[in-house]
């Protein structure tokens, strides 16, 4: 009886230690089991935080590529723009050479007129006055004398006109040549554009409507001034915008995409292309686009401002932007 007995704790012993040892085979295989766990979930926190990043990253560099091909579309469009703008002013200056060649004028002023210096088609129409005076003067001393006027006798007054219409101011020349040569800045505060806005630009913009006025010599400026001709089968009688009076009002503008369209009278907007001639032939210095020399160039701005005292006038001029000459509103 008690052989049997021990024999039973011993089987109990042995089972205990056997339990023992699965426990602990259990909780190491559970330890494995839970430090295996951590490192998984531990990569994949990492595989998330580095998946997250590539995606931010991809959403950033496509909304960079978005923006510089918008960019690109736009600077695109503005030089296409500007493009077809210098084209305008080509077609118009060839216009403007084939009416002077096909005038009735002597092979001289043919000669002195067709040369590529700008100056020459305003001068011509500034001089017109005189030289028609000049031709009645002369007809008259013909009926009262038997002979003509010699050959000789006519050469002098020509070169005399070339003289005055080929005079050039050297406060003037000398601001623009340094304004040239320093980078043609559009800093208004040079001396050569602070001058020209104030003697020219300034006046010509000079309306009622004070406030309006400014917001379209700024867009002026900025390049957003938007100029469209109105197509009416009839045309009707508005308030210009500018002026403040009734008037026909044949074209609309607005000084930037997100502004209200307004309506100018013929007056109105010739002034508003003549200094929009102005500035844009400045800004074609500056880009490069303007090839002739610092001489001609002069001549250039000459007859743009030749041009803006016509229009603040109310005299006819051709329009670098519109090809066409402008009337009398």
């Amino acid at each position: 009886m008690p052989s049997s007995r021990s024999d039973s704790y011993e089987q109990d012993a042995d089972r205990i230690v056997r339990l023992e040892q699965e426990l602990n085979a259990a909780r190491n295989s559970i330890a494995e089991k839970e430090a295996k766990c951590t490192r998984l979930s531990e990569l994949q926190n990492h595989v998330d935080s580095e998946v997250q990043e590539l995606t931010e990253k991809l959403f950033q560099e496509a909304y960079r590529m978005v923006n510089d091909a918008e960019s690109r579309r736009v600077k695109a469009e503005k030089l296409l723009a500007e493009s077809h703008l210098k084209v305008d002013m080509l077609v118009a200056e060839v216009e403007a050479l084939k009416l002077i060649v096909k005038s009735p004028i002597s092979s001289y002023q043919v000669a002195h007129l067709a040369t590529p210096t700008p100056r020459t088609s305003l001068a011509s129409r500034f001089l017109s006055g005189t030289r028609r005076k000049e031709r009645h003067n002369s007809a008259n001393s013909r009926k009262s004398h038997t002979l003509p006027p010699s050959g000789r006798d006519s050469v002098p007054e020509q070169g005399e006109e070339r003289e005055v219409a080929s005079e050039i101011d050297p406060i003037y020349h000398r601001e623009f040549t340094q304004w040239r040569e320093r980078g043609a800045s559009m800093d208004e505060s040079t001396p050569f554009l602070s001058r020209i806005i104030a003697e020219d630009v300034c006046p010509c913009l000079n309306f009622s409507n004070t406030m309006l006025t400014e917001q379209v010599l700024d867009a002026i400026k900025a390049n957003t001034l938007e100029l469209e001709e109105v197509s009416e089968a009839k045309p009707v009688v508005r308030t210009c915008a500018l002026s403040e009076v009734p008037r026909f009002c044949p074209y609309k503008m607005k000084v930037n995409g997100d502004t209200e369209w307004y309506y100018i009278s013929l007056f109105a907007r010739n002034r508003i292309a003549a200094v929009c001639d102005f500035f844009t032939y400045i800004r074609y210095v500056k880009q490069g686009i303007v090839k002739c020399g610092v001489h001609d160039s002069y001549w250039d701005i000459i007859t743009l401002r030749k041009n803006i005292t016509l229009a603040r006038l109310g005299l006819n001029f051709v329009p670098k932007i519109g090809g066409t000459q402008a009337g009398i509103s």
